[in-house]
């Protein structure tokens, strides 16, 4: 609550601070006054204060360590949220569908995905900034360096196009987008830069521009007045400058004008009348007259051809010249020889006259210049030579017409003198000449106008090739509402459905319309982004077609702004992208379903590529390795297990990749956590559609259960070897010994028959004792057998404990047989814990210490020493003494049921068989040491320190 209440504060740790010095004030200025009002002994006054201080000074400390843990916790679950916002942003970045790569502040690279290696082939050096830079195209690492670099400074997104060496070593262009990327303490961090092959699209681009530009150019610089309009509303779509001129009208005004504004009213019936008739693609007429802006005509020949439909538009390119002087010129020629021959001799056209056979009569100075040649009489040679090979035909049966209408005008391809071939437009008018048929032949260079309409022509079909074959469709729209379209490729009908004269000016359907209802928003929030900076954008949205089937598209568009900086209207590309979003979203899935199997197998598998490092695995493996999969991706086996043990899996991989196929193998496995496992491991060898290796897939199987229960059977088998084997010799010893106290009492009792029949007390007595010996001696017998049985048999809980209390207890057990042997037991008092049968122990030392107090030397003071020591990391616990000792041939034999050094000593020859059972039953090992004779003996065992 109250740390609730200090945040809700504008500045809490100044309210904190604020509050701290008003009570410490309050505090000093007080709690004097008070003391002394309660305390009058000087003494205890100064006791108190004494407390009062050192109370002040707790309490400070105590609010100081609550404030800084309260700090310090919060501090932690940020960090804690920090690391798992960049594990799931490296994750989402590293699965990205585009290449991505990021920077520090200083422009090293600190991360690339896997579709960056996938596109380009290159690992980014991470010890360099800007370090691939190596594979971007030369003439672009300036502009590169230039833009990254203030990026950087200015942190601020930027982009660019440029061309970057892939994979294949090819030059490709991309549009690479980067942003900056800030902490949550929002300090600049670096880059964040995302990878867009775009190299067919700059292609297909590239063309249409230089096809536009060409023609553009032809267009505007053409000499003559050029103009496109609309066969429907004889709108006028287009001029260029030469028009413009020649009319009086800016662009601006005559792009709000129709044909008829061009045209006198008397002229507007016939020019209606003939539109209304059918067009042919290419036309050419004159004797009409045309309407300049300040009112004046002129006479006009026209030249005309329909250009590629768009949509439904229907649209003719038309070349006006002002042929007002020719008109002009042949009204004149009629008003007498003398002007005629003024207007012959300095025409700008070429002019000849012809007899009846065609003969040159006559020629002007402009037809000796365009031809190559100054006449030198009149007696020039035939018109045919003059006209060229591909032309001659016609233009002789052009010639033939003349006879009997009165002029032609047309194109053809005449012959200069040099032998050049060069088109002219001529225009030719038959007269009477002294009774005979003569000829004027007027003609003009119009080879460079010609070149141009035909790279004119040759523009507009390779633009309208270009734009039909184009993947999806090309467009140019409004930014209204419905996103109007001005012109739109054939490619709509085969993305929508929709014939292009259905979309055009929203005929039937406006695009917007089209765009499916949940994108439109999304849409026109890109595209009105792309246009307020100016530069090209794209966006991605779904379309809804006329069969109404949804369908993915890609769309990349531009502003189009006039000379004042308006827009006018956008021009892009719009692409069918549903086949590549239905293989990404096919692509996730997959990788998800795999994920999902690989991830529910209920065993450890993992993978890896050739150099070793891990680049996945399932969560079976995570478990056993007790690692998260962030901490495993990325690593090798030396990053993760002992050297020893990395050796062990990096030997059998270079041997997996010799073979090339497939590998199994048992081996054990030390976790990096301590434990041991025995694992079956199978693995094979990956490769990708090419036959390159790309890594090994593995997964191995815990069969540690089964090794340890086949250790068991084996400890078994070879336990039930021994015990037949001490059964025989048991059986062989049973019958020995037992055999031998009955054949004793039995030799006895007839002894005692006959010492009865003679009344010889005293040899009865002795027989009596003797029979009471051997009934003893079998007695003991048959209680070590029967406790020997149970060693096996009897199995107590086993428990941590200490030898040294152990010990402590088997000598006040033995207390009284110690006594009276005057024996010296020394105890080590710090022998260590074990994990064991508590009970069966104690059995183990007191045979131990038995059996060196029996075998002591009769005239020396029994000394038993009960300690341990460490050999190999292991406790040896030892019961030493100074008796008989035992010489090295029988330190194994010792240990045998009912194997006794000397037939004649005390006891059954159990004992130390029952020591050997007790320890092998907790799966330790015991032995002897001895120098020999009177040398004593060392008994020595192990037991497990540890659970």
């Amino acid at each position: 609550m109250w740390k609730k209440q200090i945040l809700q504060k504008k500045k809490p740790a100044l309210w904190v601070a604020v509050s701290y010095v008003i009570f410490g004030v309050l505090w000093i200025l007080f709690s004097d006054t008070l003391v002394a009002m309660l305390v009058e002994d000087p003494m205890l006054l100064t006791r108190v204060q004494t407390y009062k201080g050192w109370g002040f000074v707790m309490g400070s400390g105590a609010l100081i360590y609550f404030i800084m843990s309260w700090i310090l916790h919060d501090l932690r679950q940020a960090k804690l949220n920090i690391l798992e916002n960049e594990s799931l942003q490296h994750d989402f970045l590293n699965r990205h569908y585009q290449p991505i790569w990021q920077t520090d502040i200083y422009g090293h690279c600190i991360f690339y995905n896997d579709k960056w290696i996938e596109f380009t082939g290159y690992p980014i050096p991470k010890d360099k900034p800007l370090s691939w830079i190596e594979i971007i195209h030369t003439d672009d690492k300036p502009l590169y360096i230039d833009k990254f670099s203030q990026g950087l400074i200015n942190k601020d997104t930027f982009s660019l196009e440029y061309r970057i060496l892939d994979k294949d070593g090819n030059y490709r262009w991309v549009f690479n987008s980067c942003i900056p990327r800030f902490g949550n303490d929002k300090k600049f961090q670096g880059i964040i830069g995302f990878l867009f092959d775009i190299d067919e699209k700059k292609q297909l681009t590239e063309k249409y521009k230089n096809s536009s530009r060409r023609y553009g150019y032809l267009f505007d610089n053409n000499p003559h007045s050029m103009m496109v309009y609309d066969l429907q509303d004889l709108r006028i779509l287009e001029v260029n400058k030469a028009a413009q001129y020649q009319y009086g009208y800016s662009e601006e005004e005559m792009l709000n004008l129709t044909l008829l504004d061009l045209r006198p009213a008397s002229e507007i019936p016939a020019f209606l009348s003939q539109m209304a008739d059918s067009m042919p693609d290419y036309q050419r007429s004159s004797g009409w007259l045309h309407k300049r802006k300040d009112g004046s005509v002129f006479n006009a020949e026209i030249i005309a051809h329909s250009l590629p439909e768009a949509g439904n538009r229907k649209t003719r390119l038309v070349l006006v010249m002002d042929i007002t002087e020719q008109v002009e010129t042949f009204k004149t020629a009629k008003e007498g020889q003398r002007r005629f021959a003024k207007i012959f001799d300095y025409s700008p056209y070429a002019i000849l006259i012809l007899d009846d056979n065609l003969m040159i009569k006559q020629a002007n100075a402009s037809a000796s210049r365009i031809l190559g040649s100054l006449p030198a009489s009149l007696n020039m040679g035939g018109f045919p030579d003059i006209v060229a090979d591909s032309s001659k035909e016609t233009m002789l049966a052009e010639m033939e017409k003349l006879t009997q209408q009165n002029h032609i005008l047309g194109e053809a391809d005449f012959v200069r003198q040099s032998g050049e071939q060069f088109h002219v437009e001529y225009h030719a008018v038959s007269f009477q000449e002294s009774g005979k048929l003569n000829y004027y032949f007027s003609f003009n260079d119009i080879d460079q106008k010609f070149k141009t309409q035909q790279a004119l022509r040759e523009s507009e079909s390779i633009n309208a090739t270009l734009v039909s074959n184009l993947p999806g469709m090309a467009f140019r729209c409004l930014t209204d509402k419905k996103w109007t379209m001005l012109f739109i490729s054939s490619g709509v009908e085969k993305l929508t459905g929709y014939r292009p004269y259905e979309v055009l000016n929203n005929n039937r359907i406006a695009y917007e319309e089209i765009i499916y209802d949940e994108d439109r928003r999304h849409v026109r929030d890109e595209v009105e982004k792309g246009l307020s900076k100016n530069q090209k954008y794209q966006v991605r949205y779904r379309i809804k077609s006329k069969e109404g089937k949804l369908i993915w598209v890609w769309e990349q568009s531009h502003g189009v702004f006039n000379e004042k900086n308006e827009l006018k209207y956008i021009e892009g590309f719009i692409l069918d992208i549903t086949k590549e979003i239905d293989a990404m979203q096919e692509a996730e899935f997959q990788s998800y379903f795999l994920r999902l199997i690989v991830d529910n197998i209920p065993f450890p598998l993992f993978y890896k590529d050739v150099k070793g490092v891990y680049t996945g695995c399932n969560n079976s493996f995570c478990e056993y390795l007790g690692m998260p999969r962030e901490e495993i991706i990325g690593k090798t086996v030396y990053d993760i297990f002992e050297k020893s043990q990395a050796d062990v899996f990096h030997e059998k991989d270079q041997e997996l990749y010799e073979l090339g196929s497939s590998q199994s193998y048992q081996t054990n496995v030390r976790f990096p956590d301590g434990r041991l496992m025995d694992a079956v491991f199978h693995k094979i060898v990956f490769h990708d559609h090419n036959g390159k290796t790309l890594g090994i897939i593995g997964l191995y199987f815990d069969i540690t259960k089964r090794v340890e229960a086949e250790k068991v059977i084996r400890q078994q088998m070879d336990e039930l070897e021994r015990i037949n084997s001490e059964l025989e010799r048991f059986s062989y010893s049973v019958s020995h010994d037992l055999r031998s106290p009955l054949v004793t009492i039995k030799g006895f009792l007839g002894l005692l028959k006959e010492d009865l029949k003679e009344g010889n007390q005293q040899d009865v007595d002795e027989n009596i004792m003797r029979i009471e010996n051997a009934t003893d001696k079998m007695q003991d017998l048959l209680e070590d057998l029967l406790h020997l049985s149970r060693v096996g048999r009897i199995v107590n809980p086993y428990e941590e404990f200490s030898m040294t209390t152990v010990a402590y207890e088997v000598k006040e057990l033995l207390f009284g047989v110690i006594r009276e042997k005057g024996c010296e037991i020394i105890i080590d008092e710090e022998m260590p814990e074990v994990y064991a049968d508590k009970s069966r122990t104690r059995e183990l030392y007191q045979n131990l210490i038995e059996n060196a107090i029996k075998f002591s030397v009769n005239e020396q003071k029994p000394v038993i020493k009960i300690y341990h020591r460490n050999e190999d990391d292991k406790a040896v616990f030892c019961v030493e003494d100074n008796g008989i000792g035992i010489p090295e041939a029988y330190h194994d034999k010792i240990f045998g049921l009912f194997n006794k050094l000397d037939n004649n000593s005390l006891g059954t020859g159990v004992g130390l068989s029952l020591v050997k059972n007790i320890v092998e039953n907790h799966n330790g090992k015991v032995w002897v040491e001895s120098q020999g004779h009177n040398k004593g003996s060392v008994f020595c065992f192990t037991l497990n320190t540890q659970a």
